[in-house]
């Protein structure tokens, strides 16, 4: 049983390069887990997926008032994974060195951190590629093009993994009014909530229900035995 059975929704994001988690972190992680671990080749892959993992099932076992390692988590039939506690969601993304981490329980949620810088031909023909006629004339006008493709494409990253759908195929599936607080996936409305880092963009999508407004726990709130080495990225609300 949960601690705090409150609605809530909590975004955590991280600076991996400045953060060291115990050197038994793999003992929290489920067989399952280290097995997907061992199979990541590149070092910095692997240690983002260390660290996303431990940093979720410590949040989780503070929430659940559960052990860590005992957290049930499977993964689906279409590659999600899931948490098999009714009602209770998680999502995980990573850019760069950044990681970002959700979990709440007032509805599916899903979220997307981009921080790759893109040219102006690359924008050009990943909107040529993905993105529906009215998008592409709404960035083609945009002053800032760039970061309203960042916008647009994890509103619609966000979103698909909030349903557990694939990107390939679906992007177009997802609507979005510039500036709106929701998008829309077939019949199913998603709440936004879009965060604006010094080199990054954040959106959260959370399936619409309850409002709950997401809280911001810090590094040093989850009760755990990370090394911190500098200082974290603060998140900046965009309405």
């Amino acid at each position: 049983m949960s601690k705090n059975n409150d609605i809530f929704i909590e975004l955590l994001i991280c600076d991996s390069t400045s953060i060291k988690p115990p050197m038994d972190a793999q003992k929290v992680l489920s067989a399952a887990e280290r097995e997907r671990l061992a199979s990541i080749r590149h070092p910095h892959q692997a240690r983002l997926f260390l660290v996303g993992r431990y940093l979720l099932r410590q949040r989780l076992a503070d929430r659940l008032n559960e052990d860590p390692a005992r957290i049930p988590i499977r993964i689906d039939a279409r590659g999600k994974p899931l948490l098999e506690r009714p009602g209770w969601y998680f999502n995980i993304s990573h850019s760069g060195d950044l990681l970002a981490l959700t979990i709440g329980n007032r509805g599916a949620l899903g979220i997307d951190l981009e921080s790759r810088r893109l040219d102006p031909p690359r924008i050009h023909r990943l909107a040529r590629r993905y993105l529906n006629a009215a998008e592409q004339q709404w960035l083609a006008r945009s002053p800032a093009p760039e970061q309203d493709f960042m916008r647009l494409w994890t509103v619609k990253e966000a979103v698909l993994k909030a349903c557990g759908e694939g990107i390939a195929n679906n992007l177009q599936r997802v609507q979005w009014q510039p500036g709106a607080g929701y998008a829309m996936l077939d019949q199913q409305a998603y709440h936004l909530y879009q965060y604006a880092l010094p080199r990054a963009w954040l959106t959260l999508a959370v399936e619409e229900g309850t409002d709950a407004e997401p809280i911001w726990p810090t590094l040093s709130d989850l009760p755990s035995d990370l090394e911190i080495s500098g200082p974290q990225p603060n998140l900046t609300r965009n309405p």
